[in-house]
């Protein structure tokens, strides 16, 4: 009982402040407004979470790793392209079915450091791969083209969120798949 009353309480917080922050800049937006939004007390909000700073980070989290877990699942121990496709298309899907949340997520008046974190989780998952397929050697060309990579589709990411995700998830998958074997990454 008492999990589901926390899983209850955690997302009426979400939910309020991913409210609130369609409307708010996360710097104006405040544990009362949350809590009365949840219909809970300000005590109960920390119980759950130390600051908004906290629970902005904690939903970010929560995306992000869903990310990574994707990633993991489509690349074991190579870097096919089959499973290149198969991690985009995952990935588009996810971040379509969970458009509120990228959408504040990645909008510039909200974000903190967002993007470089999610390059960041990129970054560690494609250098993991690119040291297992070469035995450990990571070059200096290789980090710079991981830059590149990393950054390119990021971008396209950020534009398709922005522009309201005109495009399906496989629309923009299959583009992206095309760009990066182009590449040969």
């Amino acid at each position: 009982m008492e999990d589901r009353r926390r899983v209850k309480t955690e997302r009426a917080i979400r939910n309020a402040f991913l409210q609130l922050l369609e409307r708010k800049n996360i710097n104006n937006i405040t544990v009362a407004e949350i809590s009365e939004l949840a219909d809970i007390g300000r005590g109960t909000f920390y119980l759950h979470y130390k600051d908004i700073y906290d629970l902005y980070e904690k939903i970010e989290n929560d995306a992000f790793e869903q990310l990574g877990r994707f990633y993991d699942a489509s690349f074991p121990s190579d870097n096919h392209p089959i499973s290149l496709l198969a991690y985009i298309e995952q990935s588009t899907e996810y971040i379509y079915t969970n458009k509120k949340i990228f959408s504040l997520l990645m909008e510039s008046k909200n974000n903190i450091l967002t993007t470089q974190k999610l390059k960041e989780l990129f970054r560690s998952k494609i250098v993991r791969i690119i040291a297992i397929v070469s035995e450990g050697k990571f070059s200096e060309y290789d980090a710079v083209v991981t830059t590149f990579v990393i950054s390119g589709v990021i971008g396209v990411l950020e534009e398709w969120i922005g522009f309201g995700m005109v495009q399906s998830p496989n629309q923009i998958s299959e583009i992206l798949h095309k760009i990066l074997i182009k590449l040969d990454f």
